[in-house]
């Protein structure tokens, strides 16, 4: 436990003390009791000194970490180079933290330390047997490092013929001046006589031997001793040299160089700065939890900060309850300021939505006044859902400090007069609210605002991408009304379309893109709530999730609409127009192409409700769509009312009006059924549109 929460927790018991002192004894007026009180205030001032000190002593720690970080990070730049540069000229290092081995940069192989491995026995003076190399390398400690073993012939004898291992005889191939060394040549000991040139020249199995154990763990599944070679012409030299560099630092070895303070900057960089940055990593974290204990949330309980005041003495002194109300407040307001300096980025964000949100509405008049309410609802919708006010909270709550004020001066001003007695009783009789109760409503405010700044914080893409549907939808609409009702007009009247008829074209198609557009709110409320839980890619995932997908799917049946209406229209009428009955057949293949939108737009649809997790998410989605699915349908029949159309049997018009009573929801626990029924049902509206169509030929 940290050293606040102790204090937090000793601060907490001394409160909870006090209390039970207040509640269940006599009261202040008990001389022991009062005398008690005294002291643990005492105590609790003495432990809110204590916080405070603890506070400035990790913000100067912070600060003094930060300044040593600071400078090891400007050493750190030449200091890579110099140690590189130190790197190229030499090639066998042994390592301050692991004495017992040194390691030949070429092969990237550690040997054993011969001032530390005992190569001899009887203090280095009787050669081993053969049968005790493996023995006596298993029992020795390479300073915690696996791997090591008797190397084999090549290993030897290449580090012999270099003569410049730290323990060659410089002018011959001899180890410590010894001439039989251990080796091993296909999972067998020999004796290598290294006064015999080649890896294999003179290898027994009859000779005792001195024992120089390698390992080569540090490189084993790597082309480490490919990358360093000098006749690597893939890497630079630099790039050679950084493999090495990587190896120490990969491994945690602190390499000792020619020049000690190359071997000093070394540790400085690989060592005492990860530690240093650990250090102010675990400070930094305590510091942030500091800060967090004041850090208002939607959560935050504060009944916690009512510990401090004494309700009762509050509720019956007008005087404390002024003041208790003031202190409040304040306290209230300066977590505000608190909070909203740690969420100045995500507030700011916040509050660019509700600018725009915020202006006011104002009626189009190329909009019907349906249109306009809707759009105005809408906009009325996102602004309540995802307006902060977080200005609006601060105003209440300066609003109940302002009653507080004028209480407190209503008392001076009775003080001044000459009838302060009964006045102040007038005043004392007069009813307000607990203060309990106005510290849970001031919080309750709080809360408010904050749960909207977490839910932003937490759906940031969803809201940012919701409030762009907003705009774009709506924008899309009014262009609808303007620029494509003079598309359509244009493109009607070039071919000497009457102003009535292409008129009663763009109100059908006015009234389905209405229809399109009023399900653009409930499914982004419902998306206010939580994304729909889908397995599987259920379509490719926007801003939106998968209710960003079904607003797509919607846009698309939107712009199918549209293109119909603006390419396929006139044609239709055109094929029909001198033809006996021409109206009603162009009636009805008007209807039976929108209707193919219609079933292309549950066919999208459809991947999404089987892919959601929750039937209940598939039966929102579902009476969600069925609306526009149905449109056709109504649209047929009350045509055929409208127009008496005596030649189409009931029959036909009971079997189509059957269509509507097609109950989906009993095929969403099974996706190839509800496959199947919809294109039955697609096909059955199809052909009852052929056999009418038929009915009206005769």
């Amino acid at each position: 436990m940290s050293e606040l929460s102790i204090l937090t927790s000793q601060r907490d018991e001394l409160l909870r003390k006090i209390r039970g002192i207040e509640e269940n004894c006599e009261g202040i007026e008990n001389e022991h009791n009062a005398s008690r009180v005294q002291a643990l205030n005492l105590e609790q001032v003495k432990l809110a000194a204590q916080r405070s000190e603890l506070v400035r002593k990790l913000t100067e720690l912070d600060h003094r970490l930060s300044v040593i970080n600071s400078e090891i990070s400007k050493l750190s730049g030449t200091g890579i180079d110099r140690i590189l540069d130190a790197i190229k000229n030499q090639k066998w290092f042994y390592f301050k933290n692991k004495p017992k081995v040194l390691m030949d940069k070429s092969t990237g192989l550690l040997w054993a330390n011969l001032d530390y491995f005992p190569y001899r026995e009887n203090n280095l003076i009787t050669p081993y047997s053969l049968s005790d190399a493996t023995k006596v390398i298993s029992g020795f400690d390479f300073d915690g490092i696996a791997g090591f073993g008797v190397p084999d012939c090549y290993e030897l004898w290449n580090m012999a013929f270099a003569k410049d291992f730290p323990f060659s005889n410089k002018n011959c191939e001899r180890i410590k001046d010894i001439d039989y060394w251990a080796v091993n040549h296909n999972g067998l000991n020999y004796s290598k006589d290294l006064d015999d040139a080649g890896a294999l020249s003179d290898i027994s199995s009859s000779r005792d031997v001195s024992i120089l154990p390698c390992s080569g763990v540090l490189v084993k599944g790597s082309d480490y001793e490919k990358n360093v070679s000098a006749n690597n012409s893939v890497y630079s030299e630099k790039e050679r040299l950084q493999f090495t560099l990587d190896l120490f630092v990969q491994n945690k070895l602190w390499p000792v160089f020619n020049d000690d303070e190359i071997t000093q900057l070394y540790h400085k960089i690989y060592f005492e700065k990860p530690m240093l940055l650990r250090q102010l990593e675990e400070v930094q974290a305590q510091i942030e939890s500091l800060q967090t204990v004041s850090l208002l949330s939607s959560e935050f309980d504060y009944t916690l900060l009512l510990e401090k005041y004494d309700l009762k003495a509050i509720d019956h002194s007008v005087i404390q309850y002024y003041q208790a109300v003031q202190k409040w407040t304040d306290e209230l307001m300066e977590k505000l300021d608190t909070y909203e300096h740690e969420k100045e980025a995500v507030i700011n964000d916040f509050n660019m939505i509700g600018l725009k949100l915020a202006k006011k509405y104002e009626p189009d008049a190329n909009l019907t006044d349906r249109e306009n309410s809707l759009l105005e609802e809408r906009q009325a919708f996102f602004r309540k859902k995802l307006s902060l006010g977080m200005n609006r909270v601060k105003s209440k709550i300066l609003a109940v400090k302002k009653q507080a004020d004028e209480l407190e001066n209503r008392i001076d001003e009775i003080d001044n007069g000459s009838d302060a007695i009964h006045e102040l009783a007038v005043l004392e009789r007069e009813e307000r609210a607990g203060f309990s109760f106005i510290a849970e409503n001031t919080a309750k405010m709080i809360r408010n605002a904050l749960q909207k700044i977490e839910y932003f914080e937490s759906h940031h893409q969803f809201v940012m991408s919701a409030v762009d549907i907003w705009e774009k939808w709506s924008e899309d609409y009014r262009i609808f009304k303007t620029v494509y009702r003079e598309d359509f007009k244009k493109v009607c009247e070039e071919d000497g379309i009457e102003e009535e008829l292409w008129l009663q074209w763009y109100l059908d198609w006015q009234q389905l893109r209405f229809a399109v557009e009023q399900k653009v709110q409930p499914m982004i409320e419902r998306g206010l709530k939580g994304d729909i839980d889908c397995a599987g890619d259920a379509g490719e995932q926007g801003g939106c999730g998968i209710v960003g997908n079904i607003i797509q799917v919607l846009k698309s049946y939107r712009d199918s609409v549209d293109k119909f209406y603006l390419e396929e229209r006139k044609g239709i009428y055109q094929k029909y127009a001198f033809q006996s009955g021409g109206e009603l057949q162009d009636k009805f293949e008007t209807e039976a192409s929108l209707y193919r939108y219609a079933a292309e737009f549950q066919s999208n649809l459809q991947e999404i409700i089987f892919n959601c997790k929750n039937a209940e998410d598939r039966i929102f989605i579902l009476n969600w769509s069925s609306s526009l699915l149905d449109i056709q349908i109504d649209e047929i029949l009350g045509f055929v009312a409208d127009h008496d159309l005596q030649k189409i049997s009931k029959s036909i018009l009971q079997e189509f009006a059957a269509l509507k009573l097609k109950n989906y929801d009993v095929y969403l626990a099974d996706a190839k059924a509800y496959g199947m029924e919809k294109a039955a049902r697609e096909k059955q509206y199809n052909s009852l549109i052929y056999k009418m169509r038929k009915d009206l030929m005769k």
